[in-house]
Order: structure tokens, then C-alpha cells, then sequence
């Protein structure tokens, strides 16, 4: 099995913040910027880094908009504090992590921050790479057909809708909703992280508190067996990833048959719009992946309004600031994964789910091969009308066609501003007039 991680830039900053004394990244090195990095599913780090007015505390590994871990930058460095003794704290300054491959994209950029003790921060540098595809010997009959979008959006409608239909295995929305992909993919990552897999041989520590995820420090940096270590963060790696894919079949293939459809092609599953549903397109080459949209007003104006009915957490004090700082981000992470995956997904409008049902439903089917005639849909229609346990305290407006264009009547003019301005970007996208 060849290395699974592709280095292909290390850049280091020359510290004009003054933040820091001095820092470097000893691996990945600049040498292995076109070589491939060692370590199977997984990416070794180390470096080390001293402050200038105050100590650097941790070292923080992150992507654009997610921290990924955060280390101690505490590691003995005897050899650095005898080379430089012009950096006081040399001696304790080194850090190490060896990152899971699985929690990082195709491509990435990852940023290396030092943190010191005031809290302030200042880049230690940025490792830019690729790694491969996920795959596995696994051949599953049935395949996703995902549903990702921001929430509020008409997905459990949506799913609803998609029951109907005797290919697509279902299990009923709103009394419970099943996360079953999800949840196996985050077992899969939780497990393919190296601080986890390394515990079998090298626990440290006692076997309590779920040592087993590896959250306890200090992690192990390598085992003494070169051929283990290999195995371990290669194809066990992707053996976990088969076993995650059986554990997905094994529970659709319960509900198709609860659900009377022995034959069905797919099972439908809502997703988040996080990491979940590019590994799945890695693991599924033939999934489908519908992303449900809605004006983001009208989804502003449903998540506020069912805040208020279930009254289980109270409202944003600030609400203009929430929508600019929290709002947004729900909005802008469906535009940015639409747009990375977006030659292999179906766009749906749910204003064009509500008024024009059959024409947007026989899309959907033709999208995932289905067929497109009367009677595939029909019963997808019919199967929207149907009451389910949970939908009443679910739904916030007395049908889902009195919710579009809601916000000219119930969001204040402030909020519409302050929505237009934070999710233009996709106002623009998928088609929706700004004011």
C-alpha cells in the first residue's frame, strides 16, 4: 500500500508580529514538500517554538474555520537549548502531533498557530498537501442518497417525501431522526486517529475514562515496530472504514424490510454539512447527494420561530450580531460544501418543492436513476400529506406553503438587513432577490 498523504509546501513565516523569538517546522520538511509524507492515514508533525514577551503554551493545528487539535509546545529540546542560547525557554519549547488523515480534505491548507499565555497568537506556519481517497473492498448494495442543506429548511418534508418511493429505503422523520451515517463515519474518524489506534500498543496510562480514544495525555509519538506502525495507520485504517460501511448496510437493510422495500437502491439520510458527506462520496462512488435549500430569510424567520415555541433555550440577546456572527456561518458552510462538491449534487429549492411538487420530485428521481414515471412519484406526493408522530411540534406555520415569504411579515427590518448582508453570498447563488 503506498503513503495516503502528499506534502506539497511548508510555509513559515519570518515572524514580523514579534510575537515570537524564533519557531520552526522540522516535519513535514521543506525537503518532503514534493515527497510523499510517511505514515499511511495519518500526518506526523513536529516543531518547536519560543515566545518573545510571553511563553507559547500550545500549538494549535486547524483548516479553515476548524481547530482540529491543540498540543502542548512544552517537549524537552536539549539539543535546540545547547545550538541556541540566545533563546531562553529553548530548552522545553518542542511539540509533536500526528494528525488522522481522515479529518483532513483532499486538499488542505493547515495552519500551524502558536498560542502563548496571554492568549495572544501568532502563525508558526501553514503545510499545504493532498491526500488519497478512502476506499474499501466493501460492496454495499444500498447507497446514500444524502441530504445536506441548513436546517429549517423542509428536510424532514423533504424526507418524508423521499419514504414514498418504493427505491429509497427511510426511516420515519420527525418522532426520531436517524443519524446512522453520520455516526459510523465519526466512529471511523475517532478511531483512525493515530493517537487512538497507537493506545493498543502503547495505552499510557490506566484503562478507564475511554483511554481507548486516545484523549489522554501524554500520546504516544511512535511505536518501536516500523512494519505495526504501518499496518495500523494503513490498511487497518481502511479495513475500519469496510467495517463502518457493513454496520451502515446492516441497519438500512432493517429498516427496508420493516419498510415492506426488499428491493430498494438507496437508503436517505440527512447529513451535516461538515466532513460526513465528503467521506461518504470517498466511500460511495455511486451515492447521490440532494442539497435542500430555502431563502435563508425565511430560515432566519422558522429557526427564530421555533426557538419561541419550544422555548428550550432562550433567545439571542443580540439578534443582528447572532445572525451576523452564528446565522451566517449555517448559511455559508451549505453554499461552500454545494459549491466543493457541487458536479455531483442535485440542487432543490424548497419554494419550488412546495408549489411545484411533481416537476421537482421527478427530478430528484431521475437525478438517482430512479425512473421518472407517474407512478414513481405519485406516491412521493401523496406520502407529504401524511401525519406523523412529532410533526406537530415540529412545524411552526399551519402548512409548509404558508412558510415561504414569511419573512416580509414576521422578521423585523433590522434582521432582514442584517440576514441580506451575512448570507448575500448565497442569496445570490440560489437565485433569491436581496430587497
Amino acid at each position: 500500500m503506498g503513503e495516503q498523504v502528499e506534502i506539497h509546501e511548508v510555509v513559515q513565516p519570518d515572524g514580523a508580529d514579534g510575537l515570537l523569538r524564533a519557531s520552526a517546522i522540522e516535519r513535514p520538511s521543506l525537503e518532503q514538500r514534493a515527497a510523499a509524507a510517511p505514515g499511511g492515514w495519518s500526518l506526523d508533525l513536529r516543531g518547536w517554538a519560543v515566545g518573545a514577551a510571553a511563553p507559547v503554551a500550545q500549538v494549535e493545528l486547524s483548516l479553515p474555520g476548524v481547530v482540529i487539535r491543540r498540543v502542548p509546545c512544552d517537549v524537552a529540546r536539549p539539543a535546540l537549548a545547547a545550538e541556541r542560547p540566545d533563546l531562553p525557554g529553548a530548552g522545553a519549547s518542542g511539540f509533536y502531533a500526528t494528525l488522522g488523515a481522515l479529518d483532513l480534505p483532499l486538499r488542505f491548507e493547515l495552519r500551524v498557530d502558536a498560542v502563548l499565555s496571554d492568549g495572544r497568537r501568532s502563525r508558526i506556519g501553514l503545510i499545504r498537501g493532498a491526500r488519497a481517497a478512502l476506499t474499501t473492498s466493501f460492496a454495499p448494495r444500498l447507497q446514500p442518497l444524502m441530504v445536506s442543506g441548513p436546517g429549517r429548511a423542509g428536510s424532514t418534508i423533504f424526507m418524508q417525501m423521499l419514504a414514498g418511493h418504493p427505491g429509497i429505503a427511510v426511516h420515519p422523520p420527525f418522532d426520531e431522526e436517524p443519524r446512522v451515517v453520520t455516526y459510523w463515519v465519526e466512529v471511523l474518524r475517532a478511531l483512525a486517529r493515530p493517537q487512538s489506534w497507537m493506545r493498543q500498543i502503547a495505552p499510557v496510562g490506566p484503562l478507564n475514562d475511554e483511554w481507548w480514544l486516545g484523549h489522554r495525555d501524554p500520546a504516544p509519538r511512535r511505536l518501536r515496530s516500523q512494519s505495526l506502525q504501518g499496518w495500523l495507520a494503513g490498511a487497518a485504517v481502511e479495513d475500519l472504514a469496510g467495517f463502518a460501511q457493513s454496520r451502515i448496510e446492516a441497519a438500512y437493510e432493517h429498516i427496508a424490510a420493516d419498510q415492506g422495500k426488499p428491493g430498494a437502491r438507496y437508503f436517505a439520510e440527512k447529513v451535516r454539512n461538515d466532513m460526513v458527506p465528503d467521506l461518504l462520496w470517498e466511500l460511495y462512488p455511486d451515492a447521490r447527494e440532494v442539497v435542500l435549500v430555502r431563502d435563508p430569510r425565511d430560515v432566519l424567520t422558522s429557526v427564530l420561530a421555533a426557538t419561541r415555541k419550544r422555548g428550550a433555550r432562550p433567545l439571542p440577546e443580540d439578534p443582528e450580531r447572532w445572525v451576523a456572527e452564528e446565522f451566517s456561518g449555517r448559511i455559508l458552510a451549505v453554499l461552500e460544501g454545494w459549491r466543493r462538491r457541487g458536479r455531483r449534487t442535485h440542487l432543490v429549492r424548497y419554494e419550488d418543492l412546495m408549489t411545484r411538487p411533481r416537476e421537482t420530485l421527478t427530478e430528484v428521481v431521475a437525478y438517482a436513476g430512479l425512473g421518472t414515471a407517474a407512478g414513481e412519484v405519485d406516491p412521493m406526493i401523496e406520502a407529504a400529506g401524511r401525519w406523523l408522530p412529532g410533526m406537530d411540534e415540529h412545524r411552526t406555520t399551519p402548512d409548509p406553503a404558508a412558510s415561504i415569504g414569511r419573512w416580509r411579515r414576521d422578521l423585523a427590518p433590522a434582521l432582514v438587513a442584517a440576514c441580506e448582508r451575512a448570507a448575500g453570498p448565497a442569496l445570490e447563488a440560489w437565485g433569491y432577490d436581496a430587497q
